[in-house]
Formats: C-alpha cells, sequence, structure tokens
C-alpha cells in the first residue's frame, strides 16, 4: 500500500549536516523521504523524469546534480545502473527497527535490492542499530513466552546478512559517477560491539563511507538520530478527513503502523475477483481503513481479514444506495459501452436530463 504521510523529526532542523546542505538540497531530502512508493528499508526507484514533473521548473538534468550533492554528503546511496536509491538512515530515523514486525516488512523490501552498492549499505546501516536499547524481556505469545523484541529485531538483520552475504560495492560495476573520498571516522561514529552480541557503544547516527571509495563497506547516512520521545510531523496527503496537510499527530504508532499493514497485489486481485472494484474506489476505501484504525488505535488479529470485511461492507452499502428507489446512479452506461462513474456520471446525468427537458419543451 502506498504510503499516506512521510515522517520528519523536528530535531532534523539542529542537525549540522542537514543544516550544511543548500535549499534546494534540503527540500530534495524531504521529498525523498515523503515519497508515497518509499519501502520500509528506504529504497525508491530513480525516476528523475517523473520526479522532474514534481514541480514548476525542475529538469532531470537539476535533480540529477542535488542527488550527487546527496550523495557526496552520505544521506543517500544511488546506483544509476540498477536506478535504485536508497536513503541511508530511514530505517533508524523512521523508527522501523523499534517495531519487530515493520522491521520484518523492511527486511522484505530490502530484498528487492539489485544493486551490491545499496545491500552494503544498507547492511552498514543495520550495523549501526542500538539493539541495546530494544525490550529483552520475553514476549507473550499465545500464553506462552516468545522472543523479545531485541531478538526479533536482531533475526530480522541477521536474515538480512544472510541473504546479502558479502556484497561487493566495487564502482566499477555501476552506481553514480560522482566520486567522494570516505571521511575519517571518529570514536563516536564507530560502534564498539557488534549489535547482534548486545548494545552498540557510540553515535546512532554516523556518516557513511565515500560512494565511490574502494572499502568493505559504507558507513551509515548524516541524519538526525531518533530522539527517544521525538515530536513528530506528518508530512503528505491527509487520510483523515480534516482536510489539512502537514497535520501533527500524537507521538508513537498505532498498532496498524506497527504491525505493518499493507496491500498486497493478491488482496488487489480478490477485489478485482469479487466484483468490488466495480463499487468501491480500493485505494479511497483503503485510505478511510487506515485512518479509522489510526484514530481508535484497535488492533485486529488479521489486517488482511479486517480489511476484506471493509471492502465488503463498503460495497454493500454502495450497492444499496443504487438500489434504493429515488436515489439517482452514479453510473451510467454509454452507447458505446463505456461505463461513467463519480462526476463524470453526475454530469452526463445533468446532461440527460437538459436534453430531456428541452425535447419536452419542443413537444410542448
Amino acid at each position: 500500500m502506498a504510503r499516506g504521510h512521510g515522517r520528519i523529526l523536528t530535531n532534523i532542523w539542529e542537525d549540522h549536516d542537514f543544516l550544511a546542505l543548500d535549499e534546494q538540497e534540503q527540500r530534495l531530502y524531504l521529498f525523498l523521504i515523503s515519497q508515497p512508493n518509499l519501502n520500509h528499508a528506504g529504497l525508491l526507484d530513480l525516476t528523475l523524469r517523473r520526479w522532474s514533473r514534481k514541480a514548476r521548473g525542475l529538469t532531470s538534468a537539476g535533480l540529477e546534480k542535488t542527488l550527487q550533492r546527496l550523495e557526496e554528503t552520505r544521506f543517500i546511496v544511488m546506483d544509476e545502473d540498477t536506478e535504485e536509491l536508497l536513503i541511508r538512515s530511514f530505517v533508524r530515523n523512521d523508527g522501523v527497527w523499534r517495531m519487530p514486525k515493520v522491521m520484518g516488512a523492511a527486511v522484505s523490501g530490502a530484498l528487492e535490492i539489485s544493486s551490491p552498492r545499496l545491500q552494503a549499505a544498507l547492511l552498514a546501516e543495520m550495523a549501526r542499530i542500538p539493539l541495546g536499547e530494544l525490550s529483552n524481556d520475553p514476549t507473550k505469545l499465545k500464553g506462552q513466552d516468545g522472543p523479545s523484541i531485541r531478538q526479533q529485531v536482531a533475526n530480522h538483520i541477521s536474515t538480512l546478512r544472510k541473504a546479502f552475504g558479502n556484497p561487493d560495492p566495487d564502482p566499477a560495476r555501476g552506481g553514480s559517477t560522482t566520486p567522494s573520498a570516505p571521511p575519517s571516522e571518529t570514536p563516536s561514529d564507530t560502534p564498539l560491539q557488534d549489535p547482534a552480541e548486545g548494545d552498540p557503544k557510540g553515535s546512532t547516527r554516523g556518516r557513511a563511507g565515500g560512494s565511490r571509495a574502494h572499502s568493505p563497506a559504507p558507513a551509515p547516512a548524516p541524519a538526525p538520530a531518533p530522539a527517544p520521545n521525538p515530536v513528530v510531523v506528518e508530512v503528505g496527503e491527509d487520510t483523515s478527513g480534516s482536510g489539512g496537510l502537514g497535520a501533527e499527530r500524537p507521538v508513537g504508532l498505532a498498532p496498524i503502523d506497527t504491525d505493518g499493514f499493507q496491500v498486497t497485489d493478491g488482496m488487489r486481485r480478490w477485489a478485482h475477483r469479487d466484483g468490488y472494484t466495480d463499487l468501491v474506489d480500493i485505494d479511497h476505501a483503503t485510505a478511510q481503513f487506515v485512518s479509522h484504525y489510526r484514530s481508535t488505535g484497535a488492533r485486529r488479529s488479521s489486517w488482511p481479514d479486517a480489511w476484506q470485511k471493509w471492502i465488503r461492507d463498503d460495497a454493500k452499502r454502495a450497492s444499496e444506495r443504487r438500489q434504493r428507489p429515488g436515489t439517482p446512479s452514479n453510473v451510467i452506461q454509454l452507447p458505446s459501452g463505456q461505463t461513467l462513474t463519480g462526476t463524470d456520471a453526475k454530469v452526463a446525468g445533468w446532461m440527460a436530463i437538459s436534453e430531456q427537458l428541452r425535447q419536452e419543451g419542443d413537444s410542448a
């Protein structure tokens, strides 16, 4: 499911590396982290032409230049050969690592990465996750003790390491053409202990290795570290019905977010196969579904089942409205066989009524 908002920590405006960027570079970074197709691993398709249409006067060449600057400053990693872009610190700064189910979704998203350079960068980022901040108490699973949150997240990281192996970030194999030397490491940028073994010492932010340097793996990106109680600003479409953008929400995520709910292709095929797409706008209904469960904070044992029930109920109400006597239909079948719905159907209906009144006037 496409994201309805992007999560921006307000302390980004206190981050020296971010403040060192110029206005265009800052704007582009905020643009990237608020993209609807950004997955939980921080992966995006590199689509310069499409992005260039998002602002007047923006060009693919200008975007490429700004992206190269963001890569030089270690905010992103690009690979032009595979047309992929990774926001290095997304997993840490979006709080993905704190939630086992969302972390699992991040690993699934990471497995889509084709570029060895991006794989190496993400593995280096995973090494900086402060597992020691997560609870090590057993979780309750059907009345029995299950693995702790720390162990679950560590298992996800281990799965990713096994899947990627030892990716070769050799720049000769692809990537951006902008050279940059790796920064010197400092004690605060260097973890003193493997996170898989316990709590890493030192900064959770740090820098990444040079995007073109021959090193075993690039180090992570500069971006503000997640505060213990961050203030969150939501950026993007407002699905709550409040009618505004950038509305503030309380700190923390609802269960539907922490559980990593997403509408899969299989769920969409189900809706199409059973005819619900003829009655319901699936994307709109999904946005309302997510908004409802974010506002109530309720949890469902099976989010896909809850979503299907929501779609069935919406379709039932839509069907009943169409069958209700005296209720104008919002679906019109044209002689050509084309079906009009929504606003088009209303306009066509008004035109039909106007034509009918005109004919009645002529006959009188």
